[in-house]
C-alpha cells in the first residue's frame, strides 16, 4: 500500500531531506543568476554569463572521473559520506564569495571551484542513494526525491526574485549559504550508527530473497 508504514529507511530519508534545503537554496539564485552578473560584475555581458557557466561544467566534466574512480576503489560507505559532507560544506560558502567579486577572473574562479566540489558531492550521494534504497522501492525513492526537487526548486524560484528585487543580492546569497548548511547538517546526522546498521540490515535480509548477480 501506498499509505501506512514508512515507505523509506532512515538513510534514504536524510539524503532527501538534505537534498531539499539544498536544491531550495540554489533555486532561490539560479534562475535569476544572470542578472547578478550583468548587474554586479564591471563590463559583464552576456557571454560572460554563457563563460561562467562554460567554465563550471568544464570543472565539473574533468573532476568527476578521478573523484569516483577513488570512490569506486575505496570499500564501505565512509568515503562516500566524507565527499558528500565535505563537498556540501564547501558549496554552503561558495555564495559568499559571489558578494565580495568585483571582476570576470574571479567569477570564473569561483564557478570552477564550485564545479569541482560539485564532482565530489554529485555523485556520493548518488552512489549513497543507490546503495542504501530498498531494492523492491528504488522507483518510489527516486520519485519522492524527484517530487522533493521540484517543490523545493519551483517555491524558491519564486521567493529568491522578491528577496533580490526587496533586500539585494548580498542577502540572498546569504540565504542560499544558510540553506546548503542546513543540508549539510542533515547530512552530518546520515552517518549515526544505528541508521546505517538499520539500513544494512534491511539489505541483508533482501539479499537471502532475492541475491544480486
Amino acid at each position: 500500500m501506498f499509505f501506512g508504514r514508512p515507505q523509506l529507511n532512515p538513510v534514504i530519508t536524510t539524503l532527501i531531506v538534505s537534498d531539499l534545503f539544498l536544491y531550495f537554496g540554489l533555486g532561490l539564485i539560479s534562475p535569476i543568476f544572470g542578472i547578478f552578473i550583468l548587474e554586479n560584475i564591471p563590463g559583464a555581458n552576456l557571454e560572460t554569463i554563457g563563460t561562467a557557466a562554460a567554465v563550471y561544467w568544464t570543472a565539473r566534466i574533468f573532476s568527476v572521473v578521478p573523484i569516483c574512480w577513488v570512490l569506486d576503489r575505496v570499500r564501505g560507505e565512509k568515503d562516500e559520506y566524507y565527499a558528500v559532507l565535505i563537498g556540501t560544506l564547501v558549496v554552503s560558502f561558495l555564495p559568499l564569495l559571489y558578494i565580495f567579486v568585483t571582476s570576470a577572473t574571479q567569477l570564473y574562479m569561483v564557478e570552477f571551484t564550485k564545479g569541482v566540489f560539485y564532482s565530489m558531492m554529485t555523485p556520493a550521494w548518488r552512489i549513497l542513494f543507490t546503495k542504501f534504497a530498498d531494492r523492491k522501492k528504488v522507483g518510489f525513492s527516486w520519485s519522492i526525491e524527484d517530487i522533493g526537487i521540484g517543490v523545493a526548486t519551483a517555491t524558491s524560484a519564486y521567493f529568491g526574485a522578491l528577496i533580490a528585487e526587496k533586500f539585494g543580492f548580498p542577502v540572498l546569497f546569504m540565504l542560499v549559504s544558510v540553506m546548503s548548511l542546513v543540508a549539510s547538517y542533515f547530512l552530518t546526522r546520515l552517518y549515526r550508527e544505528e541508521k546505517i546498521n538499520r539500513s544494512q540490515r534491511l539489505l541483508k535480509s533482501i539479499r537471502k530473497l532475492i541475491p544480486f548477480r
